[in-house]
């Protein structure tokens, strides 16, 4: 799709660009040469041959950050498959207050999951988020970045090669609503024991976790934000189908990553997810409070 995509020419656009799909010239390799012919304006070809060799020699070079400059930002779907393997997938949740404190991260990349948890190790989110050029989310450019940003600094917090946005790639596509509304539209929506959960409940369960050293309710979080970060995958995945098939381009069209893939170390993670020293100090507070009122 990238090498049949027209908008980083100055002055081309949606209707431009398909324009010259209709004329035949439907990849970088079908404009014409200078001499050759005229695709647009004589003026304007010598301005779209050195655009479209630059973004040719940026992907050469698998320079990412320079396709996506070159790209307007609601096109930067079509970079995915060449940069798939370079993706990060993450969703953030916080604690409700007005500072929005992330307590848990969830990230999905092509090594596996990882969490990161308020108190434990989320002072390591900055650095496995920078390891990644491609990042994923769902409003994430609106909301799970800036919060992130604020919390860690923006001298400390890491800037991708490009964001791919999928709340504004989605409503695009005619696909309207929140992330958990689309993936029941399309056929993948959450586990009967995950169905109608929301961000506030994410609030209400860590702040029971903090509150009692709630473990369970901990768990519970842990699991409803991996679910928040791995469904991001086969979304994308299916996102781009839908905008090729959209745009009626004869391009591969990407495998669907199925969650089944993953479920063993979700349940893995949830298992191992023991209480911190930290918890239980705060178990034994509350116990020796409670044994202080039976007392009185």
């Amino acid at each position: 799709m990238l090498a049949r995509t027209f908008q980083l020419i100055p002055g081309v656009g949606p209707f431009r660009e398909k324009e010259l799909w209709a004329d035949g010239i439907r990849t970088w390799d079908d404009f014409p040469a200078a001499g050759t012919g005229v695709a647009i304006s004589k003026k304007t070809d010598e301005v779209a041959r050195e655009y479209l060799l630059r973004a040719r020699e940026a992907l050469e070079r698998r320079d990412l950050r320079t396709l996506a400059q070159l790209l307007p930002s609601r096109e930067h779907w079509r970079l995915y498959p060449e940069f798939a393997g370079d993706a990060v997938y993450f969703d953030i949740e916080t604690d409700g207050s007005q500072t929005q404190v992330p307590t848990v991260v969830c990230l999905f990349d092509s090594v596996g999951l990882h969490v990161f948890i308020q108190g434990r190790n989320m002072d390591a989110l900055p650095e496995a988020l920078a390891a990644r050029r491609l990042w994923v989310t769902f409003n994430g450019t609106v909301f799970d970045a800036p919060v992130l940003r604020n919390y860690f600094g923006a001298e400390h917090f890491p800037s991708p090669e490009a964001h791919i946005d999928l709340r504004f790639v989605t409503r695009r596509l005619g696909m309207g609503g929140g992330l958990k509304d689309i993936e029941d539209k399309l056929g993948f929506g959450r586990p009967p024991h995950l169905k109608g959960v929301n961000g506030w409940d994410a609030v209400l369960l860590w702040r029971a976790y903090k509150a009692r050293a709630d473990v369970e309710a901990l768990r519970y979080l842990v699991e409803y934000n991996l679910y928040d970060a791995f469904q991001l995958r086969t979304l994308m995945d299916m996102a781009y189908n839908r905008g090729a098939d959209d745009l009626n381009q004869d391009v591969p069209r990407l495998p669907v990553f199925h969650r089944g893939d993953v479920l063993y170390d979700v349940s893995k993670i949830i298992l191992e997810l023991g209480p911190s020293e930290r918890d239980l100090q705060t178990l034994e507070r509350v116990r020796r409070q409670d044994r202080d009122l039976r007392d009185g």
